[in-house]
């Protein structure tokens, strides 16, 4: 179907002839040894071991299963305080305890997976596996931050606290 709107097909022409002109920036040559570190990161026994349970979790159809977690009873008021006010918010009735705790280590294990599989190299025990390997092959270049660096104390935003 045509654009309705000639504005925009003028603007779509002009970004193509800028992305095949000054927009067409190759990319540049990989690392020599990359393909190679990369084999042997993932031939590690940790990093295989941490492919298998990787798999398994994203492919996971089975039911929840129940878990305790013991939380204090004033953060439980305090979570629950919360979630009244978010239900009012969105018009709903507010989720008990159980099922909001439930969510949030849900959201927290979804988020680790995800990490974990876009670069395992974020969690410390396999950035210092890549690093080690980076070292022992002579790329030390390609080394992940490990973040071993003190933290900068968080700067004062414009807000009223």
């Amino acid at each position: 179907m045509a654009n309705d709107r000639p504005e925009e097909d003028a603007d779509d022409a002009a970004l193509a002839a800028w992305e095949l002109g000054a927009g067409n920036t190759p990319d540049s040559a990989p690392h020599p040894k990359l393909a190679h570190l990369r084999a042997l990161f993932a031939a590690h026994p940790d990093v295989a071991a941490l492919t298998r349970v990787l798999d398994a979790a994203m492919n996971d159809t089975d039911d929840p299963v129940p878990v305790t977690v013991e939380v204090q009873p004033r953060l439980l008021r305090l979570l629950a305080q919360i979630e009244t006010l978010d239900a009012a918010a969105a018009g709903r009735a507010p989720a008990p305890p159980e099922r909001t705790v439930s969510q949030i280590v849900g959201n927290y294990l979804e988020h680790l997976l995800h990490g974990l599989v876009t670069d395992p190299t974020g969690h410390p025990h396999f950035a210092e596996v890549w690093n080690a390997l980076c070292a022992a092959e002579g790329a030390p270049e390609l080394a992940v931050p490990t973040g071993t660096a003190e933290p900068a104390p968080p700067q004062a935003g414009d807000g009223p606290f």
